[in-house]
């Protein structure tokens, strides 16, 4: 097959080790004036790396508990299938010359092509099912809400759309697909870096490690959000060490 859910183009950077990039970035009229104002961009950038890593660390392992308990089920079903099939030692066992055509294995011929058509249709209905309901979350422009869903779960186009054909219902639940849209959207931090009101929680609660993870079980289409992201950077630096609750520790780490 060659159906493929995502299809995009990387774009690389490449570092030229010769620049000078201290000249490049600090002075009048460039991203930093001061050597001091760099250095409190690269503290930043590191929270938000450090939020990130524990973001997708924590993605990874929901998407492995779930495969891992789809494997187990299906492990379980072929053994029944196997058990079922076997014949019983109490029947006799009757000895017959065989025909000159084997109708067994013109049978078994016939059972594995319709077996091969059969899979192949249910793979295909179930790509398709997959695409319908990202169309029908995300509109036509799913591609890029779902490459960057994939990249912080590490899971290739490949593996993806392997998934899509043979694990639809993992997939779908990886992706937050089997959950209703909360209608109460996220609010992004204004470009000035300072908090709106409008995205206070309500009475005093705190945005703490556990207060993000909440809003997954609540919300996962606003977690998955690369904004979300950011908010959490920029939450984890102003708590400092209030903000590591919950199961901070349980991902990520040094």
């Amino acid at each position: 097959m060659t159906d493929n859910l995502l299809d995009k183009d990387t774009d690389v950077v490449e570092i030229d080790p010769n620049k000078d990039y201290l000249v490049e970035l600090v002075g009048d009229g460039k991203k930093f004036k001061s050597p001091e104002e760099l250095a409190k961009g690269k503290y930043e950038a590191d929270q938000y790396i450090e939020i990130l890593k524990r973001r997708q660390d924590e993605m990874r392992a929901d998407y492995l508990k779930i495969s891992e308990e789809n494997k187990t089920r299906a492990s379980l079903e072929d053994l029944i299938k196997q058990m079922q099939q076997q014949p019983s030692n109490n029947e006799p066992e009757v000895k017959d010359e065989k025909p000159t055509f084997d109708s067994k294995q013109i049978e078994s011929l016939v059972s594995t092509k319709i077996q091969e058509h059969e899979t192949s249709k249910r793979q295909t209905d179930s790509f398709n099912l997959v695409r319908n309901k990202l169309q029908e979350r995300y509109g036509n422009n799913y591609k890029t809400v779902v490459a960057n869903q994939i990249e912080e779960l590490g899971i290739t186009e490949t593996e993806l759309n392997e998934m899509a054909r043979k694990q639809p219902k993992v997939l779908i639940r990886t992706l937050g697909l089997d959950k209703e849209p909360v209608q109460e959207q996220f609010q992004t931090p204004p470009r000035s870096g300072q908090r709106s009101d409008t995205f206070k929680p309500r009475g005093q609660e705190k945005r703490t490690w556990a207060y993000y993870q909440n809003l997954k079980k609540t919300n996962p289409e606003a977690w998955f959000d690369r904004k979300t992201a950011v908010q959490m950077q920029q939450d984890a630096i102003d708590l400092g060490e209030a903000f590591k609750d919950g199961d901070y520790n349980a991902y990520g780490g040094q």
